[in-house]
């Protein structure tokens, strides 16, 4: 912020005037303390900075990413909807009655063995009873196979 301070006629006589020698661009100032400075007042000044052209450059790179940004994630977001609403409506039945008719083929399967194992220890010697041929295991089949 600028302080206005009126001079009078008087005091700009006693005004010194420096030379080119004592002239510098650079600052001496022990007073300035830039850690009062925020990051805004940063940003801020570099509007001066920068002139008016690069920035508007700037903020339409700026404006266009974040609008494709935005369209990229609400199209990934509506397709992982799809992808997961599908998967529970046709898929997991699926895997559920696949599961289910393994379940069934298990069952199945260890009936036969211990129907097997029955016929074994009511003949003596793991012989089939006379008046019945030895029956072949036969694998146990899916319907529809």
């Amino acid at each position: 912020m600028v302080k206005l301070e009126e001079v009078s006629v008087d005091q700009i006589d006693e005004v010194e005037v420096l030379s080119e020698e004592d002239y510098s661009d650079f600052s001496d100032d022990e007073d300035f303390d830039d850690e009062d400075e925020s990051l805004l007042d940063r940003i801020t000044a570099l509007k001066d900075i920068i002139p008016l052209k690069h920035r508007n450059r700037v903020s339409s790179s700026v404006s266009t990413l974040a609008s494709w940004s935005k369209t990229g994630a609400t199209f990934v977001g509506k397709s992982a909807w799809v992808i997961t609403t599908s998967m529970l409506l046709l898929v997991l039945p699926l895997a559920l009655e696949i599961e289910k008719e393994q379940a069934l083929v298990a069952y199945e399967k260890e009936a036969m063995q211990q129907q097997g194992a029955q016929q074994m220890l009511s003949s003596p010697y793991g012989q089939a009873p006379a008046g019945q041929p030895q029956q072949q295991q036969q694998q146990v089949r899916p319907p529809g196979f």
